[in-house]
């Protein structure tokens, strides 16, 4: 097996694979190309925007542009263009007459529907001549990974990280 990350900068070739990974499954260009087999055509953000409302459901803009990271300003051009696709709609939060809370529309449900479709089409792609034991420990590993990394996430001061600003020695470094 070729190694194809031999000159990696991190400890060990498993991080720099999931890495990879991460990288690869979370850029743009990627995320447009697997909606599209789905017959999507919507940017990268909007994918991510609607992904959010469907597993975390309604929410406010503010919430949702930091589940982005981005601003108020951008997330208002990203509902704009939802909302003319007719895939959300703002409803007034019922908790605060002055705030409004956005709503994927059936559309916008369907659309969600088909990025699980499209994930899971590209998944059985990726595991093509993979035994049924070597899915099945991959499933096991991830699933542990996964409650390993929120029970980590959970020790950590997300709140504090998010009001840092960068300094000289985190910007030189």
């Amino acid at each position: 097996m070729s190694e194809p990350y031999s000159e990696h900068p991190y400890s060990s070739i498993f991080l720099a694979s999931l890495t990879s990974v991460i990288a690869q499954w979370t850029a743009p260009s990627f995320l447009v190309a697997i909606t599209a087999r789905e017959g999507i055509d919507l940017d990268s953000t909007s994918i991510t925007a609607i992904s959010i409302l469907d597993r975390q459901g309604p929410m406010r803009p503010s919430v949702l542009a930091d589940n982005l990271g981005t601003g108020a300003s951008n997330v208002s051009k990203i509902l704009g263009r939802l909302e003319t696709a007719e895939l959300i709609e703002r409803r007034k939060d019922d908790a605060d007459a002055r705030a409004w809370l956005v709503h994927l529309t059936p559309a916008g449900a369907e659309v969600a529907a088909a990025f699980i479709r499209a994930g899971d089409g590209m998944l059985r792609e990726l595991l093509d001549g993979w035994s049924e034991k070597e899915r099945h420990l991959l499933t096991q590993l991830m699933q542990r990974l996964d409650a390993s990394t929120r029970a980590f996430a959970a020790t950590l001061d997300t709140d504090s990280a998010r009001s840092s600003t960068p300094t000289e020695s985190t910007v030189s470094s």
